[in-house]
């Protein structure tokens, strides 16, 4: 019996055909390895922004600069792509609407 007689089921390497927890990952593999449709889990990833949540962040940050910040600099930490991306509009967009609201206050004063 070959000493390498299958694969871990999680990062694909291979493995002896008595050993239950893998090495490199250290994962339990259950006794009968089967191949995955795909070779890796997809994760469920929302989608990206539509233009009426484009539209409703652009007023926010318009509008609202300090809250619409604090909103992005809370999207930029989350897990999704998509909400990470809104987060640094959010922050950018923030960022730009105050100064430009301190370039009007003194220029008006």
């Amino acid at each position: 019996m070959p000493r390498f007689s299958r694969e871990c089921s999680y990062c694909h390497e291979p493995m002896g055909a008595d050993e239950f927890k893998c090495k490199s990952c250290g994962n339990m593999v259950t006794t009968k390895t089967a191949k995955p449709d795909q070779p890796y889990m997809s994760e469920y990833e929302e989608s990206t922004l539509d233009r009426y949540s484009m539209v409703l962040l652009v007023i926010m940050t318009i509008f609202f600069a300090p809250i619409a910040m604090t909103i992005g600099g809370i999207l930029l930490f989350n897990d999704y792509a998509s909400k990470r991306d809104a987060g640094k509009i959010l922050v950018t967009a923030s960022l730009i609407m105050i100064v430009i609201y301190m370039i009007l206050f003194f220029a008006f004063r």
